[in-house]
Protein backbone atom coordinates (compact mmCIF):
# COMPACT_ATOMS: atom_id res chain seq x y z
CA UNK A 1 0.00 0.00 0.00
CA UNK A 2 1.59 3.56 -1.10
CA UNK A 3 0.98 6.63 0.82
CA UNK A 4 1.47 10.56 -0.06
CA UNK A 5 2.67 13.21 2.57
CA UNK A 6 0.08 15.30 1.23
CA UNK A 7 -2.74 14.91 -1.10
CA UNK A 8 -6.20 17.04 -2.19
CA UNK A 9 -8.62 14.49 -1.57
CA UNK A 10 -10.89 13.51 -4.92
CA UNK A 11 -14.25 11.52 -4.43
CA UNK A 12 -14.77 9.68 -7.27
CA UNK A 13 -17.25 7.89 -5.66
CA UNK A 14 -19.99 10.87 -5.10
CA UNK A 15 -22.08 10.44 -7.71
CA UNK A 16 -25.54 8.33 -7.33
CA UNK A 17 -25.28 6.27 -10.46
CA UNK A 18 -21.82 5.42 -8.93
CA UNK A 19 -22.91 4.01 -5.88
CA UNK A 20 -25.36 1.89 -7.58
CA UNK A 21 -22.76 -0.24 -9.77
CA UNK A 22 -20.53 0.06 -6.20
CA UNK A 23 -23.10 -1.80 -4.30
CA UNK A 24 -24.30 -4.34 -7.18
CA UNK A 25 -20.69 -5.65 -8.72
CA UNK A 26 -17.85 -4.84 -5.82
CA UNK A 27 -16.87 -8.39 -4.82
CA UNK A 28 -17.83 -9.31 -1.27
CA UNK A 29 -14.72 -10.54 0.01
CA UNK A 30 -14.51 -8.66 3.63
CA UNK A 31 -14.87 -11.40 5.74
CA UNK A 32 -11.62 -13.07 4.74
CA UNK A 33 -9.82 -9.85 6.04
CA UNK A 34 -12.11 -9.79 9.51
CA UNK A 35 -10.72 -13.50 10.32
CA UNK A 36 -7.18 -12.32 9.29
CA UNK A 37 -7.86 -9.57 11.14
CA UNK A 38 -9.10 -11.99 14.08
CA UNK A 39 -6.13 -14.00 14.15
CA UNK A 40 -3.46 -11.88 14.04
CA UNK A 41 -4.87 -9.74 16.99
CA UNK A 42 -5.96 -12.01 18.96
CA UNK A 43 -9.14 -10.75 19.62
CA UNK A 44 -12.83 -12.42 19.38
CA UNK A 45 -14.76 -9.28 19.24
CA UNK A 46 -14.35 -5.76 19.34
CA UNK A 47 -16.71 -3.32 21.14
CA UNK A 48 -16.83 -0.22 18.80
CA UNK A 49 -15.69 -0.29 15.33
CA UNK A 50 -15.19 3.06 13.10
CA UNK A 51 -15.31 1.91 9.48
CA UNK A 52 -14.06 5.32 7.61
CA UNK A 53 -15.01 5.44 3.88
CA UNK A 54 -17.01 2.64 4.24
CA UNK A 55 -19.00 2.93 1.07
CA UNK A 56 -22.23 0.95 0.26
CA UNK A 57 -21.07 -0.75 3.33
CA UNK A 58 -19.56 -3.99 2.62
CA UNK A 59 -16.96 -3.93 5.05
CA UNK A 60 -19.59 -2.89 7.63
CA UNK A 61 -21.08 -6.32 6.98
CA UNK A 62 -18.44 -8.12 7.66
CA UNK A 63 -17.18 -5.83 10.53
CA UNK A 64 -20.82 -7.05 12.19
CA UNK A 65 -20.13 -10.51 13.25
CA UNK A 66 -17.28 -9.37 14.51
CA UNK A 67 -18.36 -6.35 16.64
CA UNK A 68 -20.59 -4.90 18.97
CA UNK A 69 -21.37 -2.28 17.63
CA UNK A 70 -20.16 -0.70 13.97
CA UNK A 71 -20.21 3.20 12.61
CA UNK A 72 -19.87 3.23 9.17
CA UNK A 73 -18.45 6.95 7.82
CA UNK A 74 -18.65 8.15 4.51
CA UNK A 75 -18.49 11.20 2.90
CA UNK A 76 -20.91 9.96 0.37
CA UNK A 77 -24.73 10.27 0.97
CA UNK A 78 -25.19 8.39 -2.29
CA UNK A 79 -23.26 5.38 -1.19
CA UNK A 80 -24.78 5.31 2.88
CA UNK A 81 -28.31 5.27 0.72
CA UNK A 82 -26.74 1.87 -0.72
CA UNK A 83 -25.60 0.58 2.82
CA UNK A 84 -27.47 -2.56 4.20
CA UNK A 85 -29.65 -2.14 7.13
CA UNK A 86 -27.95 -4.22 10.31
CA UNK A 87 -29.26 -4.14 14.20
CA UNK A 88 -25.48 -3.80 15.60
CA UNK A 89 -24.61 -0.89 12.13
CA UNK A 90 -25.13 2.44 12.03
CA UNK A 91 -23.83 5.08 9.31
CA UNK A 92 -22.84 8.64 9.08
CA UNK A 93 -21.99 11.09 6.57
CA UNK A 94 -18.26 12.71 7.55
CA UNK A 95 -14.57 13.22 6.57
CA UNK A 96 -11.88 11.15 7.41
CA UNK A 97 -9.93 14.16 7.78
CA UNK A 98 -11.99 15.26 10.40
CA UNK A 99 -13.70 12.30 12.15
CA UNK A 100 -16.67 13.64 14.06
CA UNK A 101 -16.22 11.62 17.14
CA UNK A 102 -14.69 12.47 20.72
CA UNK A 103 -11.56 10.63 21.47
CA UNK A 104 -10.88 7.57 22.26
CA UNK A 105 -14.13 6.38 21.02
CA UNK A 106 -13.32 3.06 19.28
CA UNK A 107 -11.18 0.08 20.11
CA UNK A 108 -10.57 -0.99 16.07
CA UNK A 109 -10.68 1.57 12.99
CA UNK A 110 -10.58 0.46 9.37
CA UNK A 111 -10.35 1.42 5.89
CA UNK A 112 -10.54 -0.54 2.85
CA UNK A 113 -9.31 0.53 -0.93
CA UNK A 114 -9.60 4.22 0.73
CA UNK A 115 -6.53 5.50 2.29
CA UNK A 116 -5.42 6.16 -1.21
CA UNK A 117 -7.42 9.02 -1.61
CA UNK A 118 -7.05 10.40 1.91
CA UNK A 119 -4.92 13.84 3.26
CA UNK A 120 -3.14 10.74 4.86
CA UNK A 121 -1.83 13.38 7.73
CA UNK A 122 -4.83 14.63 8.83
CA UNK A 123 -6.69 11.26 8.49
CA UNK A 124 -4.11 9.47 10.69
CA UNK A 125 -3.96 12.25 13.34
CA UNK A 126 -7.49 11.67 13.35
CA UNK A 127 -7.43 8.14 13.72
CA UNK A 128 -5.23 8.47 16.46
CA UNK A 129 -7.45 10.95 18.12
CA UNK A 130 -10.41 8.38 18.33
CA UNK A 131 -8.79 5.13 19.15
CA UNK A 132 -8.51 4.18 22.51
CA UNK A 133 -4.73 3.40 23.61
CA UNK A 134 -3.39 0.26 21.61
CA UNK A 135 -6.50 0.03 19.99
CA UNK A 136 -6.28 -1.08 16.10
CA UNK A 137 -6.22 1.02 12.83
CA UNK A 138 -6.20 -1.46 10.24
CA UNK A 139 -5.94 -0.62 6.20
CA UNK A 140 -6.35 -3.04 3.52
CA UNK A 141 -7.16 -3.47 -0.44
CA UNK A 142 -8.58 -5.76 -2.51
CA UNK A 143 -7.39 -5.56 -6.58
CA UNK A 144 -7.35 -7.46 -9.61
CA UNK A 145 -4.03 -8.80 -10.04
CA UNK A 146 -5.33 -9.17 -13.97
CA UNK A 147 -5.12 -12.62 -13.81
CA UNK A 148 -8.31 -14.56 -15.32
CA UNK A 149 -7.13 -18.24 -13.81
CA UNK A 150 -8.97 -20.60 -16.69
CA UNK A 151 -7.20 -17.61 -19.46
CA UNK A 152 -3.94 -16.62 -18.75
CA UNK A 153 -4.12 -14.14 -21.75
CA UNK A 154 -6.68 -11.92 -19.84
CA UNK A 155 -3.68 -10.21 -18.09
CA UNK A 156 -2.39 -9.09 -21.03
CA UNK A 157 -5.69 -7.39 -22.29
CA UNK A 158 -6.27 -5.45 -19.09
CA UNK A 159 -2.38 -4.32 -19.27
CA UNK A 160 -2.04 -3.30 -22.89
CA UNK A 161 -6.25 -2.43 -23.70
CA UNK A 162 -8.23 -1.89 -20.72
CA UNK A 163 -5.52 0.32 -18.59
CA UNK A 164 -4.22 2.63 -21.45
CA UNK A 165 -7.61 3.43 -22.07
CA UNK A 166 -8.48 4.36 -18.90
CA UNK A 167 -5.30 5.81 -16.96
CA UNK A 168 -5.60 5.54 -13.02
CA UNK A 169 -6.07 8.57 -11.44
CA UNK A 170 -3.55 10.33 -9.41
CA UNK A 171 -3.34 9.13 -6.12
CA UNK A 172 -0.87 8.64 -2.94
CA UNK A 173 2.34 6.78 -3.42
CA UNK A 174 4.65 6.57 -0.78
CA UNK A 175 5.20 3.29 1.13
CA UNK A 176 3.61 3.12 4.64
CA UNK A 177 7.09 2.27 7.00
CA UNK A 178 6.93 1.46 10.57
CA UNK A 179 8.96 5.42 10.56
CA UNK A 180 6.39 6.76 9.10
CA UNK A 181 3.53 5.38 11.14
CA UNK A 182 5.24 6.05 14.17
CA UNK A 183 5.07 9.70 13.48
CA UNK A 184 1.64 9.88 14.10
CA UNK A 185 1.56 7.91 17.23
CA UNK A 186 1.21 4.26 15.59
CA UNK A 187 3.10 0.83 15.63
CA UNK A 188 3.73 -0.73 12.56
CA UNK A 189 2.59 -4.37 14.06
CA UNK A 190 2.19 -6.28 10.71
CA UNK A 191 2.09 -6.52 7.60
CA UNK A 192 0.52 -9.79 5.12
CA UNK A 193 -0.19 -9.94 1.56
CA UNK A 194 -2.66 -12.75 0.54
CA UNK A 195 -4.94 -13.56 -2.39
CA UNK A 196 -8.60 -14.70 -3.37
CA UNK A 197 -10.61 -15.78 -6.11
CA UNK A 198 -14.11 -14.49 -6.84
CA UNK A 199 -16.08 -16.43 -10.02
CA UNK A 200 -17.80 -13.73 -12.45
CA UNK A 201 -19.61 -14.18 -15.58
CA UNK A 202 -19.04 -11.83 -18.39
CA UNK A 203 -21.86 -8.91 -17.14
CA UNK A 204 -20.10 -9.03 -13.45
CA UNK A 205 -16.57 -8.23 -14.57
CA UNK A 206 -17.55 -5.80 -16.28
CA UNK A 207 -20.22 -4.57 -13.92
CA UNK A 208 -16.46 -4.70 -11.49
CA UNK A 209 -14.70 -2.41 -14.28
CA UNK A 210 -17.16 0.48 -14.48
CA UNK A 211 -17.15 0.34 -10.18
CA UNK A 212 -13.06 1.15 -11.02
CA UNK A 213 -11.83 4.99 -10.14
CA UNK A 214 -10.14 5.03 -13.87
CA UNK A 215 -13.40 3.92 -15.01
CA UNK A 216 -16.26 6.41 -12.89
CA UNK A 217 -13.76 9.32 -13.66
CA UNK A 218 -14.37 9.15 -17.30
CA UNK A 219 -18.17 8.45 -16.99
CA UNK A 220 -18.76 10.69 -14.37
CA UNK A 221 -16.72 13.70 -15.68
CA UNK A 222 -18.57 13.18 -19.19
CA UNK A 223 -15.65 12.01 -21.40
CA UNK A 224 -17.81 8.70 -22.27
CA UNK A 225 -21.08 8.04 -21.46
CA UNK A 226 -21.46 4.83 -19.30
CA UNK A 227 -23.52 2.70 -22.18
CA UNK A 228 -20.16 3.82 -24.18
CA UNK A 229 -17.42 2.59 -21.54
CA UNK A 230 -19.62 -0.70 -20.33
CA UNK A 231 -20.30 -1.49 -24.21
CA UNK A 232 -16.56 -1.00 -24.88
CA UNK A 233 -15.90 -3.61 -21.92
CA UNK A 234 -18.28 -6.16 -21.84
CA UNK A 235 -17.28 -6.68 -25.96
CA UNK A 236 -12.92 -6.92 -24.71
CA UNK A 237 -13.74 -9.44 -21.61
CA UNK A 238 -16.09 -11.67 -23.53
CA UNK A 239 -13.76 -13.44 -25.91
CA UNK A 240 -12.04 -14.60 -22.64
CA UNK A 241 -14.91 -16.71 -21.61
CA UNK A 242 -14.63 -20.14 -22.77
CA UNK A 243 -17.38 -20.87 -20.13
CA UNK A 244 -20.30 -19.00 -18.61
CA UNK A 245 -18.11 -18.24 -15.85
CA UNK A 246 -14.48 -17.57 -14.90
CA UNK A 247 -12.20 -17.74 -12.13
CA UNK A 248 -10.84 -13.58 -11.42
CA UNK A 249 -7.54 -13.57 -9.03
CA UNK A 250 -7.01 -10.52 -6.45
CA UNK A 251 -4.50 -9.52 -3.88
CA UNK A 252 -4.98 -8.06 -0.72
CA UNK A 253 -1.91 -6.16 0.91
CA UNK A 254 -2.85 -5.75 4.72
CA UNK A 255 -1.78 -3.11 7.25
CA UNK A 256 -1.87 -3.48 11.24
CA UNK A 257 -1.25 -0.60 12.98
CA UNK A 258 -1.28 0.22 16.44
CA UNK A 259 -2.37 3.32 18.56
CA UNK A 260 0.95 4.14 21.27
CA UNK A 261 -0.41 5.14 24.79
Amino acid sequence: MEIAVSVTPVNYFSHATAAERYARFRPYFHPLIAGRLVRFTGCARFKNVLDVACGTGNSARALADIADQVTGLDSSAAMLAQAPVLPNVTYQAGSAEALPFAEASFDLLTVVMAFHWFDQGRFLSEARRVLQPRGWLLLYNNVLLGGMKENPAFKHWVGLTFLPRYHTPPRARKKVTASYAGGFGFELAGRENTFNEIVMTPEQLTGYFLTQSNVIAAVEQGSESLEEVAAWIAAGVRPFFAQPTATMQFGSDIFYLRRRE
